[in-house]
């Protein structure tokens, strides 16, 4: 989140064999619909006076179905009063009405939150077919079990998952995946920096200037891998697992299997500390393996501020690619897994690196925004200092969001400029998810803000181009589908996604598939890997569908969605 030593800073794809390249790109808006939509939260960042790192450190954003009518709500988590001030916030737990718009039904649900929140995902980690919610927070977190009516129970004691088991008590990304394939979600919970209440609340900056202090000012702390005994409770593996890292500052975490050997692996963001990349071994171990891969530091050598964590095959060549964002003054980066386990950092190449420089970027990916079969990338960026714009003229606190549409080509050309007025107004944004919220073919997304309301941009469309979205069900695998892969082909294109929670930054998108078609109207075919070894193939799908694939069923079948309220 934070790069240092800060005054210095503060003065001074390979495209895969011949597949094709996309059409030449239309004109894709995105426009801010969040007062349109019903949503009138407003993040809470708490500060008396200048803000700590704690306060500049969220908020995230997940999104998930709870109540199983085909529409995509979402989570906003806030922060809350530390300084016994009598201001009374929550987080927000927004449902789709399926008409455009949301309603703040947190209190039925009972999900306020009860500490000072960061990050949040969605996982069924009882497989009942209700999505369960954890939330990261300063000090404990908290698990809310899906009660299937509408409501949620906290677990947390009964379940073992606070996330303090070794101390930590400021959270950070978490996930759910399936790490030995028993069928059941395990859980992954990080930790940042060692904040207490005794610890060094504000710095200096340039010339004086009071802000919040550089995560080198603290010590690391542990995150923790907890297994899924199956009985609603979980067990701390981490140290078994050989995760074990004192040293760490997570900021985001992703999980995806990297090298396809069928086991998800690992990938943890931390600020000021290199890169983990834990490689599953399949006997319940992991072995850090990002120095010998490649992408433990960046290319000159240096740790990140590293606060973005995204998968996705961007040249579609069936390996996953890697993105991680970074501080001001710094590149984001992009890394080419070239199938062998290696990731070459490509981002200069790509055309990322320059843009990127100038400003500080959080959240947010891949996602394909104009429905070509080619993985874009959009970043949200604002910075931390809130002093930065007196102690470095140019630089400002406040920024504007990033867009790069993939040529297909091996570029990536921003297209923020071209793209409406969601990216007129700067933020300081953070989380970020992907979703198609209205179900209209198109990748929408959301923003999640610190101090300030949060981003619902909706994609208007218009290009023509076609689509296929798939919810995948297990049965023999997690519910969820985490860990699954599919494999679609059209157009002379073969596109990869794989089924993941988490990431981004204290985030999570939308669990199902979403694939752009370019012109074509059908898919040739479409394949899926499951976590439990099932494989299914589907051939000639008909484009411009939502559907459902459910493990070990031959038939795909319509996605239901219900109707307005």
């Amino acid at each position: 989140m934070q790069r240092g030593p800060l005054l210095p800073l503060l003065l001074a794809w390979l495209v895969a064999g011949a597949a094709p390249a996309p059409e030449q790109p239309g004109v894709v808006q995105f426009t801010n619909v969040t007062k349109a939509a019903g949503i009138d939260f407003i993040h809470f960042k708490g500060n008396n006076g200048v803000a700590t790192i704690l306060e500049e450190a969220g908020p995230g954003a997940c999104v998930g179905d709870y109540d199983g009518d085909g529409f995509q709500d979402v989570y906003f988590v806030n922060g809350r009063d530390l300084y016994n001030r009598g201001i009374k916030v929550r987080n927000a737990l927004y449902r789709n009405n399926a008409d455009g718009t949301f309603t703040d039904v947190t209190e039925k649900a009972g999900v306020p939150g009860n500490a000072y929140g960061l990050g949040c995902v969605w996982g069924d980690y009882n497989n009942d077919g209700h999505p369960d919610l954890y939330v990261t927070q300063y000090g404990k977190n908290i698990l809310y079990r899906n009660n299937g009516d509408g409501t949620f129970s906290d677990v947390t004691e009964k379940a073992h998952v606070d996330g303090t088991d070794f101390g930590t008590v400021f959270h950070s990304g978490a996930t759910f995946f399936d790490y030995d394939r028993d069928g059941l979600l395990d859980l992954y919970a990080g930790g940042y920096v060692d904040f207490g209440p005794k610890s060094r609340r504000t710095c200096t900056i340039g010339y004086g200037i009071e802000s919040s202090c550089l995560p080198q000012t603290y010590g690391g702390t542990p995150a923790v891998l907890y297994h899924n005994n199956g009985d609603g409770t979980f067990t701390n593996v981490t140290k078994a697992a050989k995760i074990f890292q004192p040293k760490g500052k997570n900021l985001s975490v992703g999980a995806a299997d990297y090298d396809n050997d069928g086991w998800p692996d690992l990938f943890v963001a931390n600020d000021g500390v290199e890169v983990y990349q834990y490689h599953n071994e399949g006997d319940g171990t992991f072995t850090d393996v990002a120095l010998t891969s490649g992408v433990a530091l960046t290319a000159d050598g240096g740790t990140m501020a590293a606060m973005c964590i995204s998968l996705g095959d961007y040249d579609n060549d069936g390996f996953l690619d890697l993105f991680i964002s970074d501080f001001q003054d710094v590149p984001d980066h992009v890394w080419h897994n070239d199938g062998k386990g290696f990731f070459e950092e490509v981002s200069d190449r790509l055309g990322i690196a320059g843009p990127t420089k100038h400003v500080l970027s959080f959240g947010g990916g891949f996602f394909d925004f104009d429905n070509d079969g080619w993985l874009d990338l959009f970043i949200a960026n604002g910075h931390v200092y809130p002093g930065v714009e007196k102690a470095m003229p140019g630089v400002h606190y406040k920024q504007i969001n990033s867009l790069f549409r993939n040529g297909g080509n091996g570029k990536f050309p921003e297209v923020t400029a071209l793209s409406g007025n969601g990216f007129a107004t700067p933020y300081l944004g953070r989380g970020v998810a992907f979703a198609d919220f209205d179900n209209d073919g198109n990748m929408d997304l959301v923003v999640a803000n610190n101090g300030d309301p949060p981003l619902l941009l909706r994609n208007a469309g218009g290009t023509g181009r076609h689509f296929l979205n798939f919810k995948l069900v297990g049965t023999k695998s997690n519910r969820d589908a985490m860990g699954a892969r599919i494999k679609l082909r059209a157009g002379g294109l073969s596109q990869l996604r794989e089924i993941a929670g988490g990431g981004s930054y204290l985030s999570q998108s939308d669990l199902r598939a979403h694939f752009g078609l370019g012109q074509s109207t059908r898919a040739d075919s479409v394949e899926v890997w499951w976590p439990s070894g099932v494989r299914q193939v589907f051939r000639d799908v008909e484009a411009d569908k939502f559907y459902v694939i459910e493990e070990g069923k031959d038939e795909l079948a319509a996605q239901k969605f219900a109707r307005a309220r």
